[in-house]
């Protein structure tokens, strides 16, 4: 009976060291199967790869112990559920016959689910070479979104979804390399264990099982801490100086987990965060105040960004109301401008509009999303770290273009070619003074689609249509757009030879999608102006954010490369004089926030009271001026800030803790060997009062109040 008893006991432990050991085996077998993607972008050394490997399998260690530990404590509910507690005491052996049995159904469930979140996270990883992040909560977000019209409001989700996954070849053939690699990993541990660890187990018997069972748990706790005495934050603080090779090293596991969190406390107060407790939020209101203008403009303690406006002396005044035609070039990235592949030069009308438009070369967008980029052009407000502030709960209040210049007088309208709620577009649109929002829907039926909706062409077709009925009823308008193209997977017609081309002989798809939405923004723009439809229009062409994919030369040039989005600014000959417009690059740093600020100053239209982080600009449209900007940068995919101003760039990385320094070309600046700053500079100080205040506003509801100031505009 004793040796029934010890033998169950025993197959358990075995069961618990199979299982736990093939776990961590499973995830290795992911981490082997990114190095590929690693490889593509950076070259390890020897001790780097390393060093990578063995954080990783910490971090493996620590979500298998807790994966056994859920098996564990669901098999033994499921055996005191049949036996009880008297069935644990009269029959210990049916018992742990039971246990068993379950706990190798829980590890069977566990495991699948472990596999199907690796999978998840393999491709997710493939598009954005990153583990599943606070962006992919939020997509997925918005796939289970509840409708809030007749039609699904998870559309752009499931077209994303689609179009992803309509890369049958690529997907296919990534699906099954993964699967290949698992199951030879899996394979060669089932044979390991058999052949080898059991046997091994068998010949050393312990007389009471004491020492097995301490061996086994001491194994257990230790890998449960990351084998690191800082336990599974030992990971996340790990000091390799390569973000591709940190990166790979975090278990997507715990940085799903993470992500999660930030999720769930991005809806609290901000000012109960850990992170911003280095710097009182006073001291914090005070720098960023002193950043953005004269201390006494501010007018409400409870309100940090609101302050008295007064548009810049020296600027540039239009002697009327002007139309604003507002053009975001889905992740255009300045980077792509003056390039020639071959024979064909890639934005060929792009580089002709700068040679004729006031052209910002050191513009940034303040956040790497589609919301956020809109947000902080329409609204003049920094992005939060957390959830997009488009996504927030309708009790908050925002001033934004369109709604001032509403009250001027302006028709406000968008043209886009997905569903409407596009990053909850519709929502917010409709409560900030848009007046028409035109989507998929009310194209023709016949019109061409790919990729994630309507093709640039007839979106500009249709913004051409909406322009000359807008110049015929004499009213000025606001008209905004916003394209799809160069949105990953960069499906684009083919019908121009040098898109052709370029989608065929160029490796990098963006490539030709950006060269087809140059040539078809040329076109209708051209036909624009010929036909005289510009008349007394303001132009602004920008990206509502850089590229998406991590696109660079080195770790700080793909990271910062999310904002380099270029602006244009050209006017219609009817509105050109010496006075007010001279074709010229601008060096002076700027970001989307300061867009509608300098839209509305140009047209007499400023608020007297607002609470826009951006400025007037108005005044380079002329001459150099304004040498002392800062553009304020958040992303939410590096989990970083950052701050550009004249003295270069500076990013702050969450996950590892770090500043990087670089110039305003993305060329990294000297550092310590872990990336770590020896000393807290003002700059650094600047950054993290920005990060702080832009946060605490917008999670609070301290932005901005209608009641409180909309009486005074």
């Amino acid at each position: 009976m004793m040796q029934r008893w010890a033998d169950a006991r025993a197959s358990i432990r075995k069961s618990v060291l199979f299982w736990w050991i093939l776990f961590v085996v499973m995830q290795m077998a992911e981490r082997v199967f990114l190095l590929r993607d690693a490889f593509e972008q950076e070259t390890p050394s020897l001790p780097l790869l390393f060093k990578t490997l063995i954080v990783g399998v910490r971090g493996d260690f620590i979500t298998a112990t807790f994966a056994l530990v859920l098996a564990g404590v669901g098999a033994g509910g499921w055996a005191l559920l049949r036996h009880g507690w008297s069935g644990l005491r009269r029959a210990t052996q049916s018992f742990l016959l039971t246990f068993r049995s379950a706990l190798h159904v829980g590890c069977v469930l566990t495991g699948v689910l472990l596999f199907v979140l690796l999978s998840v996270d393999m491709g997710y990883y493939g598009f954005n070479r990153q583990h599943m992040d606070f962006v992919f909560l939020e997509y997925v977000g918005d796939l289970f979104a509840p409708a809030a019209t007749p039609e699904a409001t998870n559309v752009q989700a499931m077209q994303q979804t689609s179009a992803e996954l309509g890369a049958a070849g690529k997907w296919a053939a990534r699906l099954a390399l993964f699967l290949s690699i698992q199951a030879v990993a899996m394979g060669l541990w089932w044979w390991s264990f058999s052949v080898a660890v059991v046997p091994a187990l068998d010949r050393w018997r312990p007389g009471s099982g004491f020492q097995a069972n301490t061996l086994l748990l001491v194994a257990l706790v230790a890998g449960g801490a990351g084998f690191h005495h800082s336990g599974p934050y030992g990971i996340r603080i790990a000091p390799i100086g390569s973000m591709v090779y940190y990166t790979l090293a975090q278990n997507p596991v715990l940085f799903a987990a993470e992500a999660l969190r930030i999720a769930v406390v991005s809806r609290g107060s901000m000012e109960q965060r850990a992170n911003v407790e280095a710097m009182p939020y006073e001291v914090a209101v005070q720098t960023v105040q002193r950043l953005l203008g004269p201390q006494g403009a501010f007018v409400d303690q409870r309100y940090p960004l609101v302050r008295t406006m007064a548009a810049s002396p020296d600027g540039v005044r239009l002697p009327a109301q002007a139309n604003i035609l507002l053009i975001f070039l889905e992740g255009l990235d300045r980077r792509y401008l003056g390039q020639r592949y071959g024979e064909i030069q890639g934005t060929p009308f792009l580089d002709r509009l700068k040679q004729d438009s006031v052209y910002f070369e050191n513009f940034f967008s303040n956040g790497v999303q589609t919301s956020r980029g809109l947000f902080a052009t329409l609204c003049s407000a920094f992005p939060r770290q957390g959830a997009a502030a488009m996504k927030t709960r309708y009790a908050h209040d925002y001033l934004c273009l369109p709604s001032l210049l509403q009250r001027q007088g302006y028709s406000t309208e968008m043209v886009i070619g997905q569903h409407r709620d596009l990053n909850r577009l519709q929502s917010f649109v409709a409560r900030n003074g848009l007046q028409q929002l035109i989507d998929e829907r009310d194209f023709p039926a016949d019109v061409e689609r790919m990729g994630l909706g309507i093709v640039d062409g007839a979106l500009f077709d249709l913004c051409y249509e909406r322009i000359k009925q807008r110049q015929a009823e004499g009213k000025p308008f606001f008209l905004t757009t916003l394209t799809l193209s160069t949105h990953h997977p960069f499906a684009a017609p083919l019908n121009h030879p040098e898109v052709r081309l370029l989608q065929e002989q160029v490796s990098d798809k963006y490539v030709g999608a950006l060269r087809y939405t140059d040539h078809e923004l040329e076109r209708v723009f051209s036909k624009l102006v010929h036909e005289g439809l510009l008349r007394n229009t303001v132009v602004v062409v920008l990206g509502d954010h850089g590229r998406h994919e991590p696109v660079g030369s080195s770790d700080i040039e793909r990271k910062a490369g999310h904002f380099a989005s270029p602006l244009f600014i050209w006017m219609d000959e009817s509105l050109r004089s010496p006075a007010t417009y001279r074709p010229r690059t601008v060096s002076a740093v700027a970001s989307q926030v300061d867009v509608a600020p300098t839209l509305l100053a140009l047209n007499g239209a400023l608020p007297a009271v607002g609470a826009f982080a951006g400025q007037d600009l108005t005044c380079l449209l002329v001459r150099d001026c304004l040498s002392n900007q800062v553009a304020y940068l958040t992303s939410v995919y590096d989990n970083l800030v950052g701050l550009a101003s004249s003295e270069g760039l500076l990013l702050y990385s969450f996950s590892t803790e770090s500043f990087q320094d670089a110039t305003l070309m993305f060329d990294a600046v000297s550092e310590d060997e872990s990336g770590r700053r020896r000393q807290f500079t003002a700059r650094d100080r600047e950054l993290m009062a920005l990060y702080e205040v832009a946060n605490v506003a917008l999670d609070s509801n301290r932005l901005w109040s209608w009641r409180e100031f909309g009486a005074r505009l």
